[in-house]
């Protein structure tokens, strides 16, 4: 699968802003640091250009994966100086708010499954008694539970791969994935491009 041509053209004309940005920043960063700004500046030049794409479509829908990799980002007081040199000060006080709205958001949701955690835990304990006194259930029952189970752990999985995927369910989950993918796919093209000094194929 491959990227749009028009996404890798804006992808890497971001990308190489971003960078420009990061080598202005770097003269007084360690090895680690100057890693960190480069993986920073790749990450938000791939989320503003999976965000420009979404403008030109007919129906604007940014992808939410985009927006949530820029919170995560700018959730972190160290990256301040940098994002606001790539994104500029508007963009990079957009980009803070969102991550203090994702972290009350995650907040409100660990204190809700905490919650339902313990009734589960209540329910789960009065269930056994009564399939205790009753003899027990039917083993079908069983396989299908375990079914659903493992699904429910593949996708815990997949929501954790994709930023500001705890949010997403069923085909939007999916949808977002996809999107990712192809998006990290030409990610990685673009870098390795520019290590080997080459030109990027249009796909």
């Amino acid at each position: 699968m491959h990227a749009p041509r028009k996404f890798k053209k804006a992808f890497m004309a971001q990308l190489l802003v971003s960078l420009r940005a990061a080598g202005q920043a770097s003269k007084s960063m360690g090895l680690r640091e100057r890693r960190d700004a480069v993986r920073l500046s790749s990450d938000v030049a791939m989320a503003l250009a999976s965000s420009s794409r979404a403008r030109a479509a007919p129906r604007p829908a940014p992808a939410a994966w985009a927006r949530a990799l820029v919170a995560r980002h700018a959730a972190e007081r160290r990256n301040e100086a940098l994002m606001r040199r790539i994104m500029g000060g508007a963009g990079y006080e957009i980009a803070a708010a969102a991550a203090a709205a994702a972290r009350g958001r995650r907040e409100a949701r660990s204190r809700r499954i905490v919650r339902r955690s313990r009734r589960v835990c209540s329910g789960a304990a009065a269930g056994r008694k009564r399939r205790a006194a009753s003899g027990g259930g039917g083993g079908g029952c069983g396989a299908m539970a375990a079914a659903r189970r493992m699904v429910r752990m593949r996708l815990q999985v997949l929501r954790s791969l994709v930023p500001g995927g705890e949010a997403l369910r069923g085909l939007s989950l999916l949808s977002e994935t996809l999107d990712y993918v192809v998006c990290l796919k030409t990610q990685v093209e673009l870098m390795q491009c520019l290590c080997k000094g080459s030109r990027p194929q249009q796909g």
